[in-house]
């Protein structure tokens, strides 16, 4: 469904963040200094990462800004999606990199990011989306995979937690990274994965909120599920993994995902 075009002044700052977003993942994978005082694994993930972000976040940003600034909803959907990646993301890279020359473009992406998502707000009423799904949008299978993607990784991270809490040791995922706390845990458990769940309940419940929150939170999903693919890849080029076969589950995954938001969004 599309809208009359309509001019969003915060899909403008797509332009200055993809070349932001640019810059620093070419100068993660070919300038040395951007990874020289990390340790080699979260060096190994920056890179990964950092690929993706050239492959993919940059493509799919200037895409659905394009498409959004014609009338879109479904692209503005995926636009927001892909900034709160880029939020999410470089709020790593802000606290748990090292200081280098592109602290400041962290810092601006991060702040852009944020600044876009929260400037579309005011022209995206969430009842006129609700209205533009339809009745055969994959309400409940999409409710149970945002769930099962919440539950599944509050569990994961929680079995390594809880154990180190209990022992009082560092978990071995931080120590070998030689990091002081891990930022990814930290956004997880305070603000992602309680945000999965909650947004499944209220999809379930037809919330007009959760129909612009689940196709959000989807492209999120899917988007660091390519990244951590991506990472999976860098660290067994590195020989710090056995072999690709979580790298080929993300990316099964995020394909399977892919599909289900396309289904959904199709209705729109």
């Amino acid at each position: 469904m599309k809208t009359q075009a309509t001019n969003f002044p915060a899909l403008w700052v797509s332009l200055p963040l993809a070349g932001l977003v640019a810059i620093t993942g070419c100068a993660g994978i070919w300038w040395a200094p951007t990874y020289a005082r990390e340790s080699a694994l979260w060096a190994a993930q920056g890179m990964g990462g950092d690929v993706v972000n050239l492959a993919v976040i940059v493509p799919v940003l200037l895409l659905g800004a394009g498409l959004a600034q014609r009338g879109s909803i479904a692209a503005r959907l995926v636009w927001m999606g892909t900034l709160v990646f880029l939020l999410y993301n470089f709020a790593i890279y802000a606290v748990a990199v090292h200081f280098n020359a592109l602290f400041l473009a962290y810092c601006g992406i991060l702040g852009g990011s944020f600044y876009a998502l929260v400037g579309s707000l005011p022209s995206l009423a969430p009842a006129d989306v609700a209205a533009a799904y339809g009745q055969r949008a994959p309400v409940k299978t999409m409710a149970a995979v945002l769930g099962l993607i919440g539950l599944v990784f509050g569990a994961m991270w929680l079995r390594e937690i809880v154990p180190a809490l209990i022992s009082g040791r560092t978990p071995i995922s931080i120590a070998a990274a030689g990091l002081i706390t891990n930022p990814v845990h930290v956004l997880d458990l305070s603000f992602v994965l309680p945000g999965l769940i909650v947004t499944a309940i209220q999809l379930l419940r037809r919330r007009a909120v959760a129909f612009v929150l689940a196709p959000v939170l989807m492209v999120f999903c899917i988007l660091m599920t390519v990244a951590i693919a991506g990472m999976m890849v860098a660290m067994r080029m590195r020989n710090f993994a056995a072999d690709y076969t979580i790298a080929v589950f993300f990316l099964a995954s995020a394909a399977g995902c892919t599909v289900l938001l396309l289904r959904y969004l199709r209705y729109n």
